[in-house]
């Protein structure tokens, strides 16, 4: 098949499904529809090398399969292409969400192409890739432990894979992995890292912000989630800044905002870099995106990283 449309939630499983297709070939090139355009890959596609090589085109973040949407414009390109797409292409679309069957271009692809949906794995078939990828590795590992790996990952075939590599940084040599060991290695918590990330936003830290929404990617938590995190934190840090300028007193804000102590003086902190206006114009902000996302104007993830930019720089 010239078409390939690859669905699923597995970062690790579709790319092993793109491996499969691609095997040893080297003449790939790979785009990003958070950053590319559909006339871009088209035009990839649709270039015929002088040498009549056969090419793998890999496009990532293809949504526009689901929930996302391309102009008209963009979308007779495709249907155009589709029509007659370039022999000498492999053009590999991958869509990170159920695909919208109403749509015109989804029904074409599954009628003339290829679609491979890729399930979510059931904890046991976790279980034993982690036992025979450590096995193939030399080193040694009980069920159980294996087990707690994937408990406390979720069930999250990604998380618990990053899990692992975490385990075989520490001991760095094929040896047997202690339940003990694991215990203190692997991630306690998802909602430790949320609220890490809404910390290291507000502190300003690029670079953290920008590696624990990696992690957060990786763990499928939903963008809206942490907006509306960080929503409320702004809001707690807005109206801390407001009580202050009608100069109430510290047993006064606990009570007005329902805080505790150490709340309260986490929350001043945060505020004090942020004059008023500031903290009022990116709740606005937040609102703005949080309304664009759920149109389909915009990316949950791309919004996440422009917000980082936006704040962080």
């Amino acid at each position: 098949m010239n078409v390939v449309l690859i669905t699923g939630e597995s970062i690790l499983l579709i790319n092993e499904a793109v491996g499969n297709i691609v095997g040893d070939n080297k003449n790939i090139t790979s785009f990003d529809m958070a950053v590319n355009t559909i006339e871009e890959v088209l035009l990839e596609a649709g270039y015929y090398s002088m040498f009549e090589e056969k090419k793998y085109i890999i496009v990532r973040n293809a949504n526009f399969w689901g929930s996302g949407k391309l102009s008209e414009k963009e979308t007779n390109m495709l249907l155009k292409y589709l029509d007659n797409p370039n022999p000498l292409s492999r053009l590999i679309f991958i869509c990170n969400e159920k695909i919208d069957a109403r749509k015109k271009i989804c029904k074409i692809i599954k009628e003339k192409f290829k679609i491979i949906s890729i399930p979510a794995l059931k904890p046991y078939e976790i279980e034993d890739r982690v036992q025979k990828y450590l096995n193939s590795l030399n080193y040694k590992i009980d069920k159980d432990t294996v087990r707690y790996i994937v408990n406390n990952s979720l069930n999250n075939y990604d998380i618990v894979m990053q899990e692992v590599n975490k385990i075989l940084l520490y001991y760095n040599k094929p040896c047997f992995i202690k339940k003990e060991d694991v215990e203190n290695i692997v991630s306690k918590s998802l909602n430790t890292n949320n609220f890490r990330f809404i910390d290291a936003l507000v502190d300003g830290n690029l670079e953290l912000s920008y590696e624990l929404l990696k992690d957060l990617k990786v763990m499928k938590v939903e963008p809206t989630v942490l907006l509306s995190l960080l929503a409320r934190d702004l809001r707690i840090m807005l109206n801390i800044k407001i009580l202050l300028e009608q100069n109430k007193r510290e047993f006064e804000i606990l009570n007005s905002l329902k805080l505790m102590d150490w709340q309260l003086d986490k929350y001043l902190k945060k505020a004090f870099p942020y004059k008023k206006r500031e903290l009022e114009e990116w709740l606005v902000k937040l609102s703005d995106i949080d309304l664009k996302i759920k149109r389909g104007k915009l990316d949950k993830y791309q919004a996440l990283e422009l917000l980082i930019l936006d704040i962080c720089t």
